[in-house]
């Protein structure tokens, strides 16, 4: 419940700044508000919206959206004492906020971090207006009755999907699907390999005693589940920049789930673009813009754990192709896990157990299974996306919508291809081969031009700049504060007999800066002021940088803590 984005010094602020500015101002957990008075009307739809939000969220009080800029508050205290008895007071349940006084650029910002209330107190009311509201990248909104709904049926583990729908049989399944399932349970399960037909399908939740399917058994293998449940389908459609959506690129996708599954596949590989590449046996294949594995296994997510309670029956799964990303959005949040624990090996729960175990066995028309039960979708992913050069996956959850978004990468050419493979650039991030690609095409970097295109902060982006200069690949051009990265005069190549730099993960573990203070001693000892001028991090940052290596014993100093003299050198 606590909130994942806490800032709590001028590190923090500026990173939020600059996911800010990346973000155009738009920051799911992230709100920032101008107004230097105190303002409960303005606060109260935000503080409800947080609260309601997994993980919470952070105010930030003297900052402006439209530019991204800071305007700075008068009277922290006062606003910060406000802000608290507004929260314990305000709501239907006491909401805790941690508020942090922060001093950039001359002036005061206040962060007020929001943690999320427990799920029993779901939907978290503001009582001046008597409403709930939810958090979305534009802002706060009132929840429907739906939507509140969902929240309170979520204070107890999802059931939805085992119960029975009146007036339906075993004749509205799909007897070939049907086959093919109690194929493959008595192949992969040794305890029901022997019961008959009717036991499978009584004990895997399909059918109920009295003959009836459930929402889980008509969803998976039903002829048309939508005639009893019209949302229970795929809307896909290319948007243009406007968000106007074009008709003769929608589709309105349906049947059981692996027929929509297949179909919604198939979609995203007609609508987006293609490259033949030449394998070293001469022959093409079709490279697709996003590794449809990743695309599968992200839609068959989307279906396979959507909610299915009665509230969000009427709700489909979305696709939208647009011109940055592509989004796949489904009703319904996680459940039991985080957002940053999807992927891990603690991050396996299914919204909907018996149709998860259901998708475990059932299969599309070409014999492969919706999941695989693993719990390896989304590393598959992850997998997929970075051996295609791509930039990783982002989630979001709202607690009654969860949303995949793939940033659209653009193809590299087979020329640029070859011309990487040549540099030998081994180590080198996703981000940095595309910089020194289209460093290439005569384009120059800064921090903020870096930060805009590969969606990373401030620190990631210096770092990661700074690499490809400390490695030969790049230059870096003017002062600091006005520096530009372009390609090195000799062609990017190292020079013969350099090696690569690559970063334990224990230490891309310590700190955020760690990596580029530790890459810098690859030449010798170094002051701290000479590790300053080579990473262009600020003397704070290197001295928290230093402390955190030496503790974990990966730096030793030669000389007194505070003289300028002392050297710093790889143990």
């Amino acid at each position: 419940m606590y909130n994942r984005h806490v800032i709590v010094d001028l590190d923090d602020l500026t990173e939020a700044l600059a996911r800010l500015e990346l973000e155009g101002g738009d920051c799911l957990e992230i709100e920032a508000k101008t107004f230097s008075e105190y303002s409960r009307a303005a606060l109260g739809p935000t503080l409800s919206a947080f609260a309601n939000l997994p993980g919470g969220g952070t105010i930030l009080l003297g900052v402006g959206e439209d530019p991204v800029s800071v305007i700075g508050v008068q009277q922290p205290h006062e606003l910060q004492q406000a802000l608290v008895s507004q929260a314990r007071q305000g709501f239907s349940t006491e909401i805790a906020v941690d508020p942090r006084s922060i001093a950039i650029d001359g002036k005061t910002v206040i962060a007020a971090n929001v943690q999320e209330v427990p799920i029993n107190s779901k939907p978290c009311r503001w009582r001046e207006t008597g409403s709930a509201y939810l958090r979305q990248y534009d802002g706060d909104y009132r929840m429907s009755q739906q939507e509140e709904q969902q929240l309170l049926l979520r204070h107890q583990r999802p059931r939805q999907d085992s119960i029975a729908i009146p007036g339906t049989s075993v004749d509205n399944l799909e007897g070939d699907l049907v086959q093919r399932f109690l194929r493959a349970v008595r192949t992969g399960s040794t305890a029901l390999s022997g019961q008959s037909d009717t036991e499978v399908l009584l004990n895997l939740n399909i059918l109920t005693e009295d003959g009836e399917a459930t929402r889980a058994g008509l969803y998976a293998l039903g002829r048309y589940p939508q005639r009893q449940f019209p949302g229970l389908s795929i809307t896909a459609a290319v948007t243009d920049a406007n968000d106007a959506v074009r008709a003769t690129d929608r589709l309105t996708i349906a049947g059981p789930l692996p027929q929509m599954l297949t179909d919604a596949v198939d979609w995203v590989a007609r609508t987006t673009q293609t490259r033949i590449r030449f394998g070293d046996d001469g022959h093409g294949r079709d490279d697709h813009e996003f590794p449809l594995i990743a695309v599968r296994e992200l839609i068959a997510n989307a279906l396979v754990h959507r909610d299915l309670s009665e509230p969000a029956l009427s709700k489909g799964i979305e696709i939208r192709l647009l011109h940055d990303r592509l989004i796949i959005s489904s009703p319904g949040g996680l459940w039991g896990l985080s957002v940053d624990q999807l992927g891990t090996r603690d991050g396996k729960s299914a919204v909907n157990e018996h149709l998860y175990t259901i998708c475990t066995f059932a299969t599309d028309y070409e014999g492969r299974r919706v999941i695989e039960g693993l719990g390896s979708g989304i590393r598959e992913v992850r997998r997929a996306l970075r051996e295609a050069d791509m930039e990783p996956v982002r989630f979001q959850d709202t607690g009654v919508r969860f949303t995949a978004l793939l940033p659209r990468s653009a193809l590299l050419s087979p020329e640029d291809l070859t011309w990487l493979s040549d540099l030998e650039a081994h180590g080198l991030g996703v981000e940095q081969r595309h910089a020194l690609v289209e460093m290439r095409h005569r384009k120059s970097w800064t921090n903020a031009s870096y930060r805009r295109r590969f969606d990373c902060d401030s620190q990631q982006a210096r770092r990661q700049l700074q690499e490809l200069v400390n490695r030969g690949y790049a230059e870096a051009r003017g002062q600091r504060g006005s520096t530009s990265y372009v390609l090195a005069s000799d062609g990017a190549r190292p020079a013969s007999g350099a090696t690569d730099i690559a970063v334990p993960a224990e230490i891309s573990s310590l700190t955020t800066n760690a990596p580029a203070v530790w890459t810098s001693l690859e030449a010798g000892p170094r002051t701290r002021q000479q590790i300053v001028e080579a990473t262009r991090l600020s003397p704070r940052q290197v001295t928290y940088a230093l402390k955190r290596l030496e503790e974990a014993g990966f730096v030793q100093k030669d000389g007194r803590r505070g003289d300028t003299t002392t050297t710093y050198h790889r143990a």
